[in-house]
Formats: C-alpha cells, structure tokens, sequence
C-alpha cells in the first residue's frame, strides 16, 4: 500500500535531498496511542456488537523552503487493532505539495499527492461515525507543468497541463448493504485517470476589482466510462471593505462520452464574505462538478450560509445547507440533502479546553424512494501534561432514522482515549 502513495512523494523528497543544502528543512515527528469504545462497530439496527479499537499512529511534518523549490508533506500511519469483530486494519493519511521553479517567473512544476480514507457515498460523510464501513482508501496524484506570463502589471496568464490519476483501494473494508448485513470487499471505487489542458486569465482592473476567465480541457479514462470534458467559465471579484469581498463566475461545461452520451450544462459558483471584528458571514451557491468514488461525474448544486464569532478564550459558529447530486451522465437527481451544525469551543485556562458541536441533516432519495434522518454529537476535553504532550477524552454519537430503508435505522455510541506527543 506504501507504494500506492510514494508515487510523487519519492520524487519529492529526492528533489528536496538534492537542494537541502540551500534550503530551509524543518521535520516534526509526532506520536499518538488511542484507545476506542464503540457499541455498534457494524453500524447495524439489531445483533449490535461492541468493541475496543487499540490505534498507534506514529507520523510527521516536514516543510522545505529553498529559492527553487517549495514542499510539504504531511503524513500519519495509522495501525488500527480490533479486540474481537474483525482483523487488524492498517490505512494511512498523506498530504504532500511540491511547487517546484524551472525558469524564473516563467516555468512551474507543481506536484500532489494525498491518501485518506473517505466516504463511498459522497452525500454522506461517514467517517466522523465509523473508522471503516463503507469507506474506501483514496489516492489522488497530480503532475502539473505550467507556464506564468505576465503581459503587464496588471494580467497575469497561466497555461499548462495536468495529469490526474485517481485511485482507490477497498481491501478488508466493511460495506453494509441493504438487507442489514457487513461484508468483505475489494476495490469499489473507480479508478480515473484524467489528462487536462487549461488557460486561466486574472486580470486586475483596480485593488478592489479581478475579472478572471478560464478554459480546461479535459480528457478522462476511467473503470466505467470513458469522456471528453470541455469546461468554459468568466468570473469577478470585488474586495469592498478589508477581508469582505464578493465573488461570482459562470461557464458551461460539454461532456462527451465514449459510449455516445452528450451532456451540456451550466454551472456557477458566486457568494460573499463579510468580516466583521469578531464575526465573519459567508453565503455561497453554485454547480460544481464533485469527485465521486461511485461515478465518474457527479454534479452538485448547493448553497450555503455559515456564520463564526470569535470570543477572547471561545468561538461559536454554525451553518445551514442545502444540496442536490445528480449523475452528470443522466442528469437524474439520486440525492437531496439539506441541514444545518452548530459548533463551540472553550478554552478554560491554558491546560484544558473542550469543544461541542451537533448537527442535524436529512437525505431524500428520490429514486428508491426513501427518507433518511441523521443527527450527530460531539463533544470533547483536552489537557496538556506537559509540552508539546496532550490528552484528549471525546464522545461521538450518531443516530439515523428512516421510515422506509431498514438499514438506515441505527445509533452508533464511540468514546475515544487520546494521548499525544509531539517532538
């Protein structure tokens, strides 16, 4: 599995290995032992099992600074054992960036790489209630050479090509389906490999005002389908007042599949951002075209308020939401989802700080038909022993309820036991 997400980090490290001595090189090391309690480890609704969850997570940060190349890389191991419901399980969380100057001013190379387990269902972030069902281990790798022009003060020019490779990996997993039941899987996620030609044009007509227009081409290969994706899209932004801006762009978007499929829609994204002293407002709407382990292409519309407010020692904020996914391929509408979270955090004095948070969402699903209800809590204690050593207590609780799927009737109770160093 190493091998999976060193597919750009390796060329990184080597690039950083090569400068080191012309750079800046910082490596953090950190180290961190859980101890878990959940009573319903399959997420089922009866012949519920409980089990401790023993996790050693060692990993570390590194960040690299040198005239011609720029890194990071964050990374987590993550060893989980079972006391009784099912196998040891072993997945790994990697972010790693690389932003490297081949002509001064002109010639870019900039590379990813991040390694996560996500959600299969991508209405439906899971995780938060399960460290395993139905959950994939994702990896997505970009390579991009491009090249900045700048015709004048104002305008800037980006032009390049990016390679995407998309993969996903199920092994030991557990799914549960509908009859109520947990499996063993392989790999359920498609595979996508995306080759992409874009333009992106800024221009700045005052301080306070940016047009911007852009163009992608995009040719993907992938398990399922294969497709050629044109994107076209112009947009603003208006900074009115210090840290408060509005922001809209509009395109189209054409994809034409392999199999004969023709697809043509609209999209937009477009909002605003208002800082206050201690409080920030953000309203956001638009189509956007999301990354889907089960799809190929699925389209998003959605809007969303947030709100946040800064206290001396605390912070409370809070949302509401509202989305709708649909197939790109079809354009039926599979999910409509719609809720809202509250969040706060306190700080008691400089050892101990605690947080809560609980949100509310509802999913409709049009075709199978069917309702569903989730509520979800959290709340958590932290104290730090000594520096850079902390400890942690946290209690999650989700519940779903649904009148017409069996298997969306269940409440999972965790509590978590943390302790933390960093070096």
């Amino acid at each position: 599995m190493l091998k999976k997400i060193s597919v750009l980090v390796m060329p990184m490290l080597m690039a950083v290995c090569t400068v080191v001595q012309a750079g800046e090189l910082e490596i953090y090391p950190t180290l961190a032992v859980q101890e878990e309690y959940t009573d319903n480890v399959f997420e089922t609704n009866s012949n519920r099992e409980s089990d401790f969850i023993s996790r050693f997570i060692p990993g570390f940060s590194l960040t690299y600074k040198a005239p011609v190349l720029e890194g990071d890389i964050r990374y987590l191991f993550d060893y989980r054992y079972y006391a009784k419901s099912r196998d040891d399980d072993i997945t790994h969380t990697l972010s790693a960036n690389g932003h490297l100057t081949v002509i001064e001013n002109l010639f870019f190379l900039d590379m990813s790489d991040n390694y996560q387990r996500v959600s299969l269902d991508i209405t439906r972030d899971v995780t938060q209630e399960s460290l395993f069902i139905d959950q994939t281990d994702r990896n997505i790798a970009i390579i991009s050479p491009n090249l900045v022009l700048r015709p004048n003060s104002r305008a800037e020019v980006k032009l390049g090509y990016r390679f995407l490779d998309t993969r996903y990996t199920n092994d030991n997993l557990g799914i549960n389906n509908i009859d109520n039941t947990s499996q063993t899987t392989g790999s359920l996620g498609i595979n996508k490999m995306e080759h992409m030609g874009f333009l992106q044009i800024t221009y700045e007509l005052s301080p306070k005002w940016y047009l911007t227009a852009d163009y992608d081409f995009v040719r993907q290969t992938s398990d399922l389908d294969d497709l050629n994706h044109h994107l076209a899209n112009g947009g603003i932004r208006y900074e009115y007042a210090e840290k408060s801006f509005l922001f809209a762009k509009a395109g189209n978007t054409w994809i034409n599949y392999d199999s004969g499929k023709r697809m043509s829609n609209f999209f937009w994204h477009a909002g605003v951002t208002h800082t206050f002293p201690t409080l920030v407002t953000t309203l956001v709407t638009g189509v956007k075209y999301d990354e889907d382990p089960l799809s190929t292409i699925t389209r998003e519309t959605y809007v969303k308020g947030n709100v946040n407010k800064e206290f001396i020692n605390s912070a409370v904020g809070g949302s509401l939401f509202y989305s709708e996914f649909a197939r790109a391929d079809t354009g039926k509408l599979d999910t409509r989802k719609y809720g809202g979270e509250i969040h706060a955090r306190h700080e008691f004095g400089a050892r101990l700080s605690g947080k809560v948070a609980f949100a509310a969402e509802n999913y409709e699903q049009p075709l199978i038909p069917g309702k569903t209800r989730r509520l979800i809590a959290e709340t958590g204690l932290s104290y730090k022993l000594a520096e850079q050593l902390t400890v942690s207590l946290s209690y999650i609780y989700v519940d779903y309820y649904s009148r017409t799927i069996l298997s969306d009737n269940r409440h999972v109770n965790r509590g978590i036991f943390e302790v933390q160093k960093f070096f």
